[in-house]
């Protein structure tokens, strides 16, 4: 009986093991397509993979309604004063995209934003470090079909379109009709260190690398940015070994 306790105690200590792992490998990327919500303006697509790294976003049509008819998000922690390092790696299958990146809170008080150009069938690397401007709870990319025109409509248009280095009328993606994949690769997102207390200063480096058919850009530009780090999965490993030592101590007392 004693064997059978031992035994069920280890089955029951890999089983914790094994789910808070899982748990913490688990991607927490949410997908907004404006078609599928009856928006008729936005993308129509879906979000066909994901991971702790990544996403591909398959889009049928990018949708005339900006940036955010089609959107990946997932929610972070980003304090005012504090720095962080964001990378990622973006590409389009089938047309020239343009992409904004942004993290801000719900009342569009900004601590990064970006737009990426991405040529068909090439990436985009981006691997910024910044010092956070604001407190901001969401990163989201922005992948739906824009052209510059959204002042007025969309409550965030003239903050997001001041990123971008032509205006809003260097923004246009060509046919709303187009039909493309993008992808997110190599995605991280962490904190680097504690900032001075000056948050005036708001310079990051960053270092953009364009990939394709044509061979391979290094742009080094200065730019605004934020970011956040999440808990690592070593740390949810030790937390799970912990958990499962834990339950076989109080196997062996309750035999005892």
């Amino acid at each position: 009986m004693k064997s059978l306790k031992k035994i069920a105690a280890v089955v029951a200590t890999l089983a914790l093991t094994v789910g808070m792992t899982a748990n913490c490998f688990a991607a927490s990327w949410q997908s907004y397509f404006g078609v599928n919500e009856a928006w008729f303006e936005g993308a129509e697509g879906k979000l066909s993979s994901q991971s702790a790294t990544g996403w591909t976003a398959d889009m049928k049509t990018i949708g005339w309604g900006g940036c955010w008819g089609a959107q990946v998000k997932q929610p972070v922690k980003v304090k005012k004063g504090e720095e962080y390092t964001i990378k990622y790696t973006l590409s389009s299958s089938k047309c020239d995209k343009w992409v904004f990146v942004k993290i801000a809170d719900k009342k569009e008080n900004f601590a990064y934003g970006k737009w990426v150009k991405i040529k068909k069938g090439k990436s985009v690397s981006v691997n910024e470090t910044f010092k956070a401007t604001a407190d901001s709870d969401t990163l989201t990319f922005g992948i739906g079909g824009e052209f510059g025109d959204r002042k007025g409509i969309d409550k965030d248009a003239t903050k997001r379109y001041s990123y971008a280095s032509g205006g809003a009328a260097s923004l246009n993606d060509g046919d709303p009709t187009y039909s493309t994949t993008v992808k997110c690769t190599g995605f991280s997102f962490e904190g680097k260190s504690a900032a001075s207390t000056g948050t005036n200063s708001t310079d990051t480096n960053t270092n953009t690398n364009t990939t394709g058919s044509t061979g391979t850009t290094n742009n080094n530009t200065t730019s605004t940015t934020v970011a956040t780090g999440d808990f690592s999965p070593m740390a949810c490993g030790a937390a799970a070994i912990l958990a499962g030592v834990a339950l076989v101590v109080f196997a062996r007392k309750r035999e005892a």
